[in-house]
């Protein structure tokens, strides 16, 4: 038999294998249990529908790819913070769970052994939102210790991974989140609200203070071609993920999704470039392009555009990846001990057993992730609350409740 053929047999016979696990498997979740389980979840959304509120809702068995829930899981939906997930999911599938942010130093002085740098000193950041004070010091200790005594040029700040749009989507849309809620975003920005030229700064004090000479200037530029790499300093990326979906932080989200437009795209990256590579990876997962915009990182601007599908190709994606899944479930934040949820489910059996995403905004509220139910088996949900009055209480209340509900089902 030829080889083409043989080929196409083996294709045909996974392919036969996989849809008869899973068809066999899906037997396995009766009817009887699902339908008990939209009785209780109806009586949680529909009265919430029934006021008018769009709610969309979606629950789906995560190792038998099962549809166990849905209440208008087609709606478009502003998804406020919930945002974050498109951007964690993206990072940690491109960039990977072992990746670390770096800022490094750079020289132009191509003999800078004996300790005298004959030029300039390079501060260049590629968008690591965790870089701090301590880093910087840390930076110019390890400068320190390589020897350098004396540098003759300037210190150069160098931001330019990133265009200098430095407040994204404020005063863009009308009717959007004001211009005091979007963080100050640049490649190089030092704890998390000042720019490069106060990094530089930092660096250039910090230097001193160790002995070193500095005799030029703090300036803003680019780092030349060939230019040598003295030292440089890390984030890990599960660290700077974990703070930013656990803690929900709006200019970790909007830093990591331009860095991937940086990265994968085009430098300096723009929120274009960024958009390219999220619709791109989206794409790749099968999500639909017309039926979502993610027009940045954060979720603070309202012309984000969701659905339920989305987040149901996103969540199975990393829960397939096992070696990735270990690292996103645990930079999710978990119900009633820490992140936006440590408050909340509090003394029910969703305690502990919910790893999920919040998100608020005016008459927005959001809850995705995944759920550990009584059989000790993964359900993913997303549901999403828009257009109610006043706060998000009675929101926020309904989605735990929905949770509570999950991880009290067995399909036993």
């Amino acid at each position: 038999m030829p080889k083409k053929q043989t080929g196409i047999l083996k294709a045909a016979l996974i392919f036969a294998v996989l849809f008869i696990y899973q068809f066999t498997y899906a037997q396995k979740i009766p009817q009887g249990k699902i339908d008990e389980l939209a009785l209780k979840l109806d009586a949680i959304c529909l009265p919430i529908k029934s006021a008018g509120i769009k709610v969309s809702c979606k629950v789906m068995h995560a190792d038998f790819n099962k549809v166990l829930y849905e209440l208008d899981p087609e709606l478009s939906m502003i998804p406020a913070s919930i945002t974050k997930i498109v951007v964690g999911v993206t990072a940690y599938a491109k960039l990977g769970a072992n990746y670390s942010i770096p800022t490094v130093i750079y020289t132009d002085d191509s003999n800078y052994k004996d300790g005298v740098i004959d030029g300039n000193l390079y501060l260049k950041g590629y968008g690591d939102p965790d870089l701090n004070s301590g880093d910087i010091q840390t930076l110019a200790d390890e400068i320190r210790k390589a020897g350098i005594t004396k540098i003759t040029g300037n210190i150069v700040a160098d931001e330019s991974y990133f265009d200098n749009v430095y407040k994204t989507l404020s005063g863009v849309y009308k009717s959007d989140t004001g211009p005091s809620y979007w963080p100050y975003v640049s490649a190089l920005c030092l704890d998390k609200s000042s720019g490069a030229t106060s990094a530089g700064n930092m660096l250039s004090s910090s230097l001193s203070g160790y002995g070193v000479d500095v005799q030029g200037t703090v300036i803003n530029g680019i780092t030349p071609e060939g230019a040598k790499e003295i030292v440089q300093l890390s984030h890990s990326l599960y660290d700077v993920l974990s703070y930013m979906l656990k803690e929900s932080d709006n200019h970790s989200a909007i830093t990591i999704f331009k860095m991937l437009g940086a990265k994968y795209k085009n430098t300096p990256a723009s929120l274009e470039d960024a958009q390219d590579v999220i619709n791109s990876f989206l794409s790749e997962l099968g999500v639909d392009r017309y039926s979502y915009e993610i027009l940045e990182g954060s979720g603070l601007t309202r012309y984000n555009k969701v659905n339920a599908e989305m987040y149901m190709k996103m969540l199975k994606y990393m829960y397939d990846d096992r070696f990735l899944f270990d690292y996103f479930l645990n930079s999710l934040t978990i119900a009633g001990k820490d992140g936006t949820l440590r408050k909340r489910m509090i003394g029910t059996e969703a305690e502990g057993n919910v790893y999920a995403k919040t998100g608020t905004l005016n008459s927005v509220s959001a809850l995705s992730g995944y759920v550990i139910d009584k059989d000790e088996e993964i359900l993913i949900f997303y549901i999403v609350m828009n257009g109610f009055g006043g706060n998000a209480s009675e929101m926020r209340a309904a989605q735990d409740d929905v949770c509570i509900t999950l991880s009290q089902f067995t399909r036993k």
